[in-house]
């Protein structure tokens, strides 16, 4: 299994008065890991995927827990692995970790979505084949 790591400082503007981790703020930071994998490990940045193949990757789905508070000045790892591969979507887990210690986590399903919004699309074969070899178990289909 392949992980995705990415280490965070979460800042001033990403906090609320008593300096802990808003949780709004959370799901950008969600957001640019997902953005960073695709561009820098799968190969494919969103700009990419928008302008040569049509089709985007919004999340159809998100399920979070908070483990415990992210507070201003932490610098954190944020680990993507990915759970399972299909034709027109992918489910990953994000981890927010302080060493050994989880802090947030947070289940995904990133949909390949036509561009123009008419419905679902195939991933393209060069990303769906990269995200394969990611999945920690099971087939890709």
């Amino acid at each position: 299994m392949s992980t995705f790591d990415v280490r965070k400082k979460i800042r001033f503007g990403h906090t609320d008065p008593a300096g802990i981790m808003f949780y709004p703020r959370y799901f950008e930071l969600l957001n640019e890991v997902v953005e960073d994998w695709f561009a820098d490990e799968l190969g494919m940045g969103f700009g990419t995927l928008l302008a040569d193949y049509g089709v985007g990757a919004p999340l159809g789905d998100v399920q979070t827990r908070f483990k415990a508070p992210c507070r201003m000045g932490e610098h954190l790892l944020f680990r993507l692995t990915v759970v399972e591969v299909r034709r027109a979507k992918v489910v990953v887990n994000v981890s927010v970790l302080d060493g050994a210690n989880e802090r947030i986590r947070s289940k995904l399903v990133l949909v390949c979505a036509k561009k123009d919004m008419s419905g679902a699309s195939d991933w393209p074969k060069a990303i769906h084949s990269r995200m394969c070899e990611y999945q920690n178990q099971g087939s890709c289909s």
